[in-house]
C-alpha cells in the first residue's frame, strides 16, 4: 500500500514532467526517457494494485468465513446470557414480593459495633456493585464501538449522487458485507441500552443503608446511656438500704421506712431522666425498625429496574440480523 502510493506520487510528477517536454517540443531523446520511466512507474503501480487487491479478497474471505461466525456465536452466547439475566432477577423479585415481613433490626441479636460493621459492610457491597454494573455494561459498549469503528474503515464512504442529490452513507445502501451490518445492529443496539435507573436504584438502597447505620449508631448511644443511669439508679438505691442495715431485693423496699423522703429527695430526679432516658431509647428502636423494614422496597427496587433493563436489553440483540438466516439473529 505504502509503495503504491510511493510510485503514484513519482509517476504523477513524471506525467507532468512529460506533458511539459511535449508541451514545449523538446528533443525526442528526452521525451522517450521520461516516456519510459512512466511506462515502468505505471506498471509498478499495476503490479502494486494487483497485490493489494489480492491481499483486500484475502481480509474479505476471512472476515466473512471467520470474522462473521465467531461474532454470530458471541452474540447468540450474549442473547442467551440475557434471557438468563432477565429471568434470575424476575425470579429475585418474586422471592423479595412473596416475603411477608422484614427482619427488625434492633430486634435482632446482633447488636453494638458488630451491627454497625454489618450495616457499613454491606453499603460498601452495594456502592462496589453499582460500580461494577456500570463498568461492564460500558466495557460491553467499548469493545463493540471498537469494533464497528475499525470494520468501518474498510468500507468507502464517498457519498453518491442520485436524483434526489447526495445520498448519506450507509452500510446497507453500499452492500456492506454481513460483518458491517451484524457489528452496525450490534453497536446500535447496545447504544440505546441506559444503565441509569439500575444504578440510581442500587445508589438510592445504598443511602438507606447509611441512614440505617445512623440510626443503629444512635440506638446504641441511647441504650448505652440508659444502661449506665439504670445501673446508677440501682446502685444508690441499694446504698440507702444498706446504710441503714435493710435487706433491699429487687429494687423493692419495705413502705412506712424512716428516710424514704429522703430516699425520693436525693435520687428522685435521677429516677426521673432515667425514665425519659428509657422512651428516648425505645423510639430510637422504633427510628432503627422503620429504617430496616425500607430496606425491602429498595431491594424490590433493584431487582424491577434490573429485570427491565435486562428485557430491553434482549430486545435489542434480538433485533440484530442474522447472517445465516437472513433475518434476526435470535
Amino acid at each position: 500500500m505504502v509503495d503504491e502510493e510511493k510510485h503514484r506520487v513519482v509517476y504523477d510528477k513524471e506525467c507532468k514532467k512529460l506533458k511539459d517536454l511535449t508541451k514545449k517540443g523538446s528533443e525526442s531523446s528526452k521525451i522517450e526517457v521520461v516516456s519510459i520511466s512512466v511506462g515502468r512507474l505505471l506498471l509498478r503501480i499495476n503490479v502494486s494494485v494487483t497485490s493489494i487487491d489480492a491481499i483486500s479478497r484475502r481480509i474479505d474471505k476471512l472476515r466473512e468465513e471467520n470474522l462473521l461466525p465467531q461474532l454470530s456465536e458471541l452474540i447468540q452466547g450474549l442473547i442467551r446470557m440475557w434471557t438468563f439475566m432477565a429471568e434470575c432477577h424476575k425470579k429475585q423479585l418474586q422471592k423479595i414480593m412473596e416475603a411477608k415481613s422484614h427482619v427488625q433490626v434492633a430486634s435482632c441479636k446482633i447488636t453494638g459495633d458488630s451491627g454497625l460493621r454489618a450495616t457499613t459492610k454491606l453499603e460498601m457491597e452495594c456502592l462496589n456493585w453499582e460500580k461494577c454494573f456500570g463498568d461492564w455494561i460500558n466495557a460491553q459498549k467499548s469493545i463493540v464501538k471498537f469494533l464497528n469503528g475499525w470494520l468501518i474503515k474498510f468500507i468507502s464512504q464517498e457519498n453518491e449522487e442520485t436524483c434526489n442529490g447526495i445520498a448519506h452513507f450507509s452500510k446497507g445502501r453500499v452492500g456492506a458485507p454481513e460483518t458491517f451490518i451484524v457489528c452496525k445492529n450490534w453497536y446500535q443496539a447496545v447504544e440505546k441500552m441506559s444503565e441509569s435507573q439500575v444504578s440510581a436504584a442500587i445508589h438510592d438502597f445504598a443511602s438507606s443503608l447509611h441512614q440505617l447505620w445512623e440510626k443503629q449508631s444512635e440506638e446504641q448511644q441511647q441504650r448505652v446511656q440508659a444502661d449506665y443511669l439504670s445501673r446508677d439508679y440501682e446502685r444508690r438505691v441499694r446504698s440507702f438500704y444498706e446504710e441503714r442495715g435493710i435487706n433491699y431485693s429487687n429494687g423493692t423496699a419495705a413502705s412506712g421506712l424512716a428516710g424514704l423522703d429522703e430516699l425520693e429527695k436525693n435520687i428522685g430526679f435521677m429516677k426521673k431522666r432515667l425514665e425519659k432516658q428509657r422512651i428516648i431509647h425505645v423510639q430510637a428502636v422504633k427510628e432503627v425498625n422503620a429504617a430496616s423494614s425500607s430496606l425491602r422496597s429498595g431491594m424490590m427496587s433493584i431487582f424491577e429496574a434490573l429485570e427491565s433493563f435486562f428485557l430491553e436489553g434482549l430486545k435489542g440483540y434480538q433485533q440484530i440480523r442474522n447472517p445465516n438466516k437472513g433475518g434476526k439473529i435470535a
